[in-house]
């Protein structure tokens, strides 16, 4: 479930919104904009991020909470021409399990019905928090995003690292919700997109930011990074002088310098930033957020989380700088996953589906690995005979697949069993 989820909430990006108006627009936008504010207002994640506003000055007091139909799968995004974080309906209309509703009567109820509202406040803050992230980029980069002329890769790095975090914030203070969704109790559209990243992490940032990188560069396209943003810039440059001393006008050249240096300057300030945003936060939080995460799992019976979560203190993991407590917990926590797990394996191998016994099999084997543990000798005979039945299971899922966010999935797991068992034969599938 974690890694479906993960397109989910990767899909949270900036399309171009409806420029007309509903009646109700300046009233709902006024309650939501309040109403967030208030529930983000505990913890230290969400008054962080408020305060950066205090800087922006009157572009903060001018943004817009609205909400428009969008065929797209985001949830929300910001748009910076119009200064409005925008909320999809489609998916509003399913949270609430809500059909035949055109958006004006979904604008009205919203902003009629604290009950509703409230409700939808309550599960999709984190998705909210992110788009308000993005406003903050735009205030303080503008000339980036405006002479970049694409999204800005290195922005999402900061909207997903702040949006986990207060989600880690928000489970340790009332671990309920979490509870619920590892025990496969509860889900909804945005539970599920908010854990898709927050389930995923790790100790190593790099591989958070390539996850993040490899969905908006090779799924969605049409992001780039600042350095591919200068490169771009530089080659602009570059042909405004060639023409303009061909046409014996150099003002067009003049200004795309000027172009280019607003983009340097806030290039290099915002990697400054990143850089430090990152250095200052990552470790305690990668490092807690696992291990919450993974003793949740643990309790509740969830052996591929849990040893996604636990089993990542191996030998490597001294240079991520962990305090030697905290990895000493890792080291023990993962330990006893591994032992849980094999011994939940052998009495239930028999009871579960294929998909199930091969997760449960193929995080075993990952965390064993991690962890410098021989699998168990006793259950290879189980897995020889699983992998390759795995193997062709996800090659036919991978296949049939749409949804760019399963596929992800579906083969991320093909090419897993692959290289452990070998492709698999036309005879086999």
């Amino acid at each position: 479930m974690k890694r479906l989820a993960l397109g989910l909430v990767l899909a949270l990006c900036c399309f171009p919104a409806r420029a007309f108006s509903y009646p109700h627009d300046a009233q709902l936008s006024a309650r939501l904009k309040t109403e967030f504010k208030i529930a983000l207002s505990s913890g230290t994640v969400g008054p962080e991020v408020y305060a950066r506003f205090k800087k922006a000055g009157q572009l903060y007091s001018g943004l817009r909470v609205l909400v428009r139909k969008d065929a797209s799968d985001c949830f929300a995004w910001y748009d910076p021409a119009r200064n409005a974080v925008y909320f999809n309906s489609r998916f509003i209309l399913k949270f609430f399990e809500a059909k035949g509703f055109k958006d004006p009567q979904v604008v009205e109820v919203l902003w009629s019905n604290k009950k509703v509202r409230s409700e939808l406040i309550k599960y999709c803050k984190p998705v909210y928090l992110h788009e308000l992230v993005h406003a903050l980029q735009c205030y303080f980069y503008p000339e980036y995003r405006r002479d970049a002329g694409a999204n800005p890769l290195e922005f999402e790095y900061e909207a997903y690292l702040t949006e986990d975090m207060y989600v880690h914030e928000r489970m340790k203070a009332d671990p309920r919700l979490l509870r619920d969704f590892v025990r496969g109790d509860y889900t909804d559209i945005y539970t599920a997109n908010i854990f898709g990243s927050y389930l995923a992490l790790s100790l190593d940032p790099e591989r958070y930011r390539e996850r993040i990188r490899r969905f908006y560069e090779e799924e969605l396209g049409g992001y780039i990074s600042m350095e591919e943003a200068g490169a771009a810039k530089k080659n602009e440059v570059a042909d405004a002088r060639i023409f303009a001393y061909a046409a014996g006008n150099t003002g067009k050249y003049t200004a795309e310098g000027e172009a280019l240096a607003r983009l340097e300057t806030q290039k290099a300030a915002y990697a400054r930033f990143l850089k430090d945003f990152y250095s200052a936060r990552w470790q305690a939080f990668s490092s807690d957020a696992l291990l919450f995460v993974g003793s949740t799992a643990l309790e509740e019976k969830n052996y591929p989380l849990a040893l996604d979560c636990l089993a990542v203190a191996d030998a490597n993991s001294l240079k991520y700088g962990l305090a030697p407590g905290t990895l000493e917990t890792l080291k023990i926590k993962g330990a006893v996953a591994v032992l849980e797990a094999a011994s939940f394996i052998r009495d239930n191998a028999g009871k579960m589906g294929l998909e199930v016994l091969s997760q449960h099999l193929k995080a075993l084997e990952k965390a064993c690995a991690a962890t410098s543990r021989p699998f168990p000798e006793d259950l290879l005979v189980l897995k020889a005979a699983t992998y390759p039945k795995a193997l062709v299971y996800y090659a036919g899922k991978y296949g049939a697949e749409k949804e760019s966010y399963k596929k992800d999935y579906y083969r991320e797991n093909l090419e897993y069993f692959s290289a452990s068992t070998g492709p698999a034969t036309a005879e086999e599938q």
